[in-house]
């Protein structure tokens, strides 16, 4: 089966600010461009991907924000020269003619998860992204790439599947809902069911599958169980819902749009506009790379 590769631009982006600021004091934006780049065209030549798509976050509230006024309230404005850096970034993706997006009212993740339905029976899918909320997507063509943090092991990515999914996390792809409705999650401002963790939320799912299931039995928890859930009962319904991906993001991109041509990589404006940067690696990478998709 042919290959996708869709990459959870948002994390990249922030990733490759961030570690720029600690790598360097001068021209930390080069740097950033660089990063974001390198670690795209690592994954990108480890396997025979025919088609990419980058997806972002677009500027304003989403319709999570719309439902629940206090979704991601934690986080910081990120930094003007963030966005300089994305600007650059948006440039050079279209200079190499790999199709990217973002749209209004939804998240990057959105539009992942739609393409990810409209083309897993047909295509093997890697997403490259750490966001949890992307496991749910996770099934026997869908897979998840993510740096590795097992020092023990070789590999600089790690990739998340059916096989191995179980092993890591003691739940099912499917559960990813409910155990964000149960335990909440930090990074989202989600509170989940306030004085449930983590080692509890996995022992209930275990036996009950999911949260609805939890409920229709409630009787069988402890007493204080059952206090926490019923007390917590409509917050933890309404962080399942915020933690369900939209799969009917109203995309034109399509097959077409994200074909990759090795050509449209190693053009000249692309060439021209890396040297502009001073990204002389990443030049000498996408002048090796065969065109053999």
């Amino acid at each position: 089966m042919k290959k996708i590769l869709l990459v959870d631009g948002n994390l990249l982006l922030f990733r490759s600010f961030y570690a720029a600021q600690v790598i360097v004091k001068d021209q930390p934006i080069n740097m950033g461009i660089h990063l974001f780049f390198n670690t795209f065209l690592e994954i990108f030549k480890k396997e025979n991907y025919q088609y990419v798509f980058f997806a972002f976050d677009a500027i304003g509230p989403t319709w999570r924000h719309n439902e629940y006024s206090q979704y991601k309230s934690g986080r910081k404005k990120a930094p003007e020269d963030l966005y300089k850096l994305k600007d650059i970034i948006f440039e050079i993706l279209k200079t190499m003619k790999i199709s990217f997006g973002a749209l209004s009212g939804d998240e990057a993740d959105d539009l992942i998860a739609t393409l990810c339905i409209r083309y897993k029976n047909d295509f093997i899918i890697d997403i490259f992204s750490e966001d949890k909320d992307l496991l749910q997507l996770i099934d026997n063509n869908v897979n998840i790439i993510m740096k590795n943090k097992d020092k023990n092991i070789k590999d600089k990515y790690a990739k998340i599947n059916m096989d191995n999914f179980y092993t890591i996390f003691n739940f099912y792809p499917k559960q990813i809902l409910d155990y964000k409705s149960i335990a909440g999650d930090n990074s989202d401002n989600l509170p989940g069911i306030t004085g449930i963790g983590p080692k509890q939320t996995i022992d209930l799912l275990q036996r009950y599958e999911n949260i609805e299931n939890i409920y229709l039995n409630i009787d069988q928890l402890t007493p204080k169980q059952q206090e926490l859930f019923s007390k917590n009962k409509e917050q933890a319904l309404l962080c399942k819902r915020l933690a369900t991906l939209n799969t009917n993001v109203n995309m034109s991109n399509d097959l077409d749009d994200m074909f990759i041509k090795i050509e449209n990589i190693q053009n000249k404006d692309v060439v021209n506009i890396l040297n502009k940067y001073y990204l002389k690696k990443i030049l000498n990478i996408i002048s090796n790379l065969n065109n053999n998709l």
